[in-house]
């Protein structure tokens, strides 16, 4: 699955989508902004090439990123 797709299933496996708003981000590979319709508050999803795996951080990418790629790859499993 090419890296744009897995950062896209992601959010949408992982984010409800009609609360959310989705913006570029290319300060990231593959980055978007997954914005909280609710509140100002923002999370950035990216692919993270030297791992392979997708990547997500709250606010600003220096204080938290997570793996998030094998939650993608379960659900790929159980389909």
């Amino acid at each position: 699955m090419e890296a744009r797709e897995r950062v896209q299933e992601w959010i949408q496996s992982t984010f409800d989508i009609e609360h959310v708003t989705l913006q570029r981000d290319d300060s990231v590979p593959y980055g978007q902004r997954v914005w909280s319709k609710k509140d100002n508050d923002y999370a950035i999803v990216f692919f993270d090439e030297p791992s392979d795996q997708v990547m997500c951080s709250f606010k600003e990418l220096e204080q938290l990123c997570f793996r998030v790629d094998p939650i993608v790859e379960q659900a790929e499993i159980h389909q």
